[in-house]
């Protein structure tokens, strides 16, 4: 490396330590990775590749065995030099001095470039520039004054960054391995980095193959780094992965890989923030000193519901784009996970968080899955069992672009979203299907559930009509004569088998609910009101002919069926008895076929799939397995199919890989998950779609702040969402409805169309525009948003939560009268 120059002050260090005895090297070692790990999480891996070094000769050949032991005792030696000088007070011409992007550009090579950005390697301390023409602006993949960065990181002994933490920094990849000892069947606590792995670049017409080979841990893989027309494409093939020892007995597999951990990071004395996917999306400000907290950590689509938690999964907001973005001034990088999203968790954390003195965020992909049980009953005798056989997903690859402001301003979130949106349009078919000056009025209505009733001291478990098909029309009528002029229903529940929570996809309107003839009649109410009769067959209390639960239930890592715990409220122990089941994704196909039939046999132009949109599982049947990444296939297939056939597809909310084949989005949050390293909030996902889908909030009524959801849902570009029942709470008390205690239509209708009346108002004339740029005071209670159209002039739209105001160029709107519990705070 350029600041490797003190070696040679080490160098009678390096002598006595390779004439030491093996066994005092590895106390030694050990002792020093005991005392890292305690001080910070992100250097674990420490431990495990010093414990596993007398293994690798025996596994490996005599070169690289040599190599191996050559790279250790010089890495020993230089980690106690460097770590003993961060914590003593060193002269300032023994510290190593900071460089200029353009020095360090000056030890690379121009491997390839295009008319906007270029691409430079420096091998030798393993990282890569992607340099942008317009701006002048150089993005790293690993920070270049990592060695020289003296930032107090532990503010108690006064120190910076360890020698290994440096290292960590500087590494190109990482990767984690599942130990499969039965003595341990655990996760590397931690990453093990690249400088721990043998690097070799081969370089390309198109850019450089990076081979990493792991040798403690039997891994080796290749990391490609393409530069097309406007980002860094940098994937690994899953054929290219080479996993020396896999046995269930006392191997290693291969569970997740980082690329480009530290893309882009910012240092302690930057100015910016980045962007997380969390619900409507987040804002991480560089330096917020929240060091305190745990980094940011999500899966993106969700969890993977076939395995079963022991415990109620903490309630969050869900992350439905695989995007990130770093901005700092006028220009950001956005980071988009391309392939093998589907098993993708994103990360973020801030200077001072895991010991380190980086802004920065990056994807960590899934390559096999893990699951947990616990032996006779006993919860202290837990077994991790590691997915079998090789890996599933082909490819795993991020796309960073790079963005800069075209005015010289600084770079605003609608820009990143842009980004994400010209992704989507460009590589997944994304359309604008928005419709010009429109509004509606988005309702879930909820026909029939299951209720235990006792007859003459004997108990039943009966169809209990909630809201019929006449009741429906009643609730509708009343919205009209308010003033609600276009109304999207999405209808749950209204066959037998959808009441029975059995698997349904045949249109067959209940009897309880007042049968065909009164389905018809309201399905073709009226023009302005969309009916869309859903079907959500994502898990099965009992089978049914064609989807049986011993054939058709989806199956966990650990080989058991997928059973669907409900949670105690109290406690958040899965609750006794039986439990859905899981359908497996191995039946999707068939469920999307027969629905299709039969929607288009009885010609109805609405659909909708319910929890398909948004749940994304895996089934690992030894028969007809069904990874993550295969799952989400089928639904996109579905969803495609669905488009060419019905002319409205709508979407329980929605995951980015349905985007491009529905019309109606509803669902969509007005909120993040607010994990404490997180800032503020901000509608990213709406700013992405903006203009191409029709879309709503998450219910109005259903929000513990329903004033400030229906705030937010405006300044949000959204349209208005309720959930509505015709029965009182009473009849929907221990039921699966019980949680929709609020949602009696008598209470709300009112409300809801005053909401209504003024957001179409407000809103109607931009419902075909994009999002261009959002803004927030500085205490956050005015948010204003900017919406463009080719051809047209700008529309800004501020929104002033405190004082219940809307502004629109120069009128003002007052939103008292859509304000059920009186202006915010």
């Amino acid at each position: 490396m350029h600041n490797k120059s003190y070696k040679k002050a080490v160098v009678f260090a390096i002598c006595l330590t390779m004439l030491m005895p093996l066994g005092s090297m590895v106390v030694s070692s050990t002792d020093e990775s005991s005392s890292q790990a305690d001080s910070s999480a992100a250097v674990k891996d420490t431990d495990s590749s010093v414990d596993s070094a007398a293994d690798d000769t025996s596994s490996a050949d005599a070169s690289d065995a040599a190599a191996t032991a050559d790279e250790s005792s010089d890495e020993a030696a230089e980690d106690s030099a460097a770590d003993e000088k961060t914590t003593t007070t060193a002269s300032k011409d023994d510290e190593v001095q900071p460089i200029t992007d353009e020095e360090a550009l000056a030890m690379c090579e121009k491997i390839t470039e295009n008319d906007k950005i270029a691409l430079y390697l420096d091998e030798e301390n393993e990282r890569l520039c992607l340099y942008v023409k317009a701006s002048g602006k150089y993005w790293w993949t690993s920070p270049i004054n990592v060695e020289a960065d003296q930032t107090i990181i532990d503010t108690v002994k006064g120190t910076a960054m360890k020698n290994a933490q440096r290292k960590q920094i500087a590494s190109s990849a990482a990767i984690r391995v599942g130990d499969l000892r039965q003595e341990k069947r655990t996760e590397s606590p931690a990453p093990v980095y690249s400088n721990k792995a043998k690097v070799k670049w081969v370089k390309n017409s198109d850019g450089v193959v990076a081979t990493y080979n792991y040798v403690s841990d039997g891994v080796k893989l290749k990391i490609h780094y393409v530069l097309e027309d406007d980002n860094l494409y940098v994937y690994c093939d899953s054929d290219e992965i080479e996993e020396k020892n896999t046995s269930q007995v006392d191997g290693k597999v291969l569970t997740k890989i980082e690329f480009c951990p530290n893309f882009g990071a910012a240092d302690s004395t930057a100015t910016g923030y980045m962007i997380v996917p969390d619900g409507s999306g987040a804002v991480i400000n560089y330096n917020n000193g929240k060091t305190e907290y745990a980094d940011y950590n999500q899966q993106v689509f969700g969890r993977d519901y076939t395995a079963v938690p022991i415990t109620a999964p903490r309630t969050t907001q869900q992350a439905y784009m695989p995007v990130l973005a770093t901005v700092s001034g006028s220009s950001g990088l956005v980071c988009v996970a391309s392939d093998g999203e589907s098993n993708v968790y994103a990360h973020a954390q801030v200077c001072g968080q895991e010991k380190q003195a980086y802004n920065t965020c990056y994807f960590e992909f899934e390559t096999r899955s893990s699951d947990s049980f616990f032996m006779s009953g006993d919860n202290s005798n837990k077994i991790t069992v590691f997915e079998k056989n090789g890996i599933k997903t082909e490819r795993f690859g991020v796309r960073y672009y790079p963005v800069d402001s075209d005015n010289g301003e600084d770079l605003n979130y609608a820009d990143c979203a842009e980004v994400y949106r010209n992704y989507l349009i460009n590589n997944k078919g994304l359309t604008a299907k928005a419709q010009a000056n429109k509004s509606d009025l988005y309702v879930d209505l909820y026909g029939g559930v299951m209720k235990d009733t006792s007859i003459l001291g004997i108990p039943f478990n009966l169809k209990t009509e909630i809201t019929g098909f006449d009741q429906a029309s009643d609730i509708l009528d009343i919205l009209k004569d308010g003033g609600v002029d276009n109304i999207t229903v999405n209808y749950n529940d209204w066959t037998n088998d959808s009441i029975k929570n059995k698997i349904s996809t045949e249109v067959s309107p209940s009897g309880k609910l007042g049968g065909s003839s009164a389905f018809d009649k309201l399905i073709s109410k009226d023009d302005n009101m969309k009916i869309v009769p859903s079907m959500n067959n994502f898990k099965m209390d009992s089978g049914s002919w064609g989807y049986m639960t011993l054939t058709s239930t989806a199956i966990r890592v650990s080989n058991a069926y997928s059973r669907q715990s409900s949670y105690s409220p109290a406690f958040g122990v899965a609750e006794k008895g039986v439990s859905p089941a899981l359908l497996t994704p191995n039946k999707y196909s068939n469920v999307f076929t027969e629905m299709l039939e039969s929607y288009t046999d009885e010609k109805l132009t609405s659909i909708g799939f319910g929890d398909y949109s948004t749940k994304l599982v895996s089934d690992y049947s030894k028969k007809d397995p069904s990874s993550r990444s295969k799952t989400m296939n089928t639904i996109v297939d579905g969803y495609k199919s669905a488009s060419e056939k019905i002319s409205t597809v709508f979407a329980d909310g929605a995951n980015s890989y349905v985007l491009p084949y529905v019309t109606n989005v509803s669902n969509v949050p007005v909120y993040s998950s607010g994990f404490n390293v997180t800032d503020f909030d901000i509608p990213f996902y709406q700013m992405v779609i903006h203009g191409y889908v029709d879309y709503a909030s998450t219910p109005i009524n259903k929000s513990s702040n329903s004033d400030e959801t229906f705030l937010l849902s405006l300044a949000s570009g959204s349209q208005i969402h309720y959930d509505m029942t015709y029965a009182d709470a009473d009849t929907l008390q221990d039921t699966e409805y019980d949680d929709l205690y609020y949602s009696n239509y008598a209470g709300w209708t009112d409300l809801a169309a005053n909401q209504y009346k003024k957001v179409s108002s407000i809103l109607s004339g931009v419902s075909d525009y994009t999002i261009t740029k959002y803004e927030l005071s500085d205490d956050k209670n005015v948010l204003t948003t900017t919406y463009s159209k080719d051809g047209a002039s700008d529309v800004v739209i501020s929104v002033d939560k405190k004082n219940a105001t809307a502004t629109v160029g120069t009128e003002v709107y007052d939103l008292a009268d859509c304000i059920e519990g009186g202006l915010t705070e």
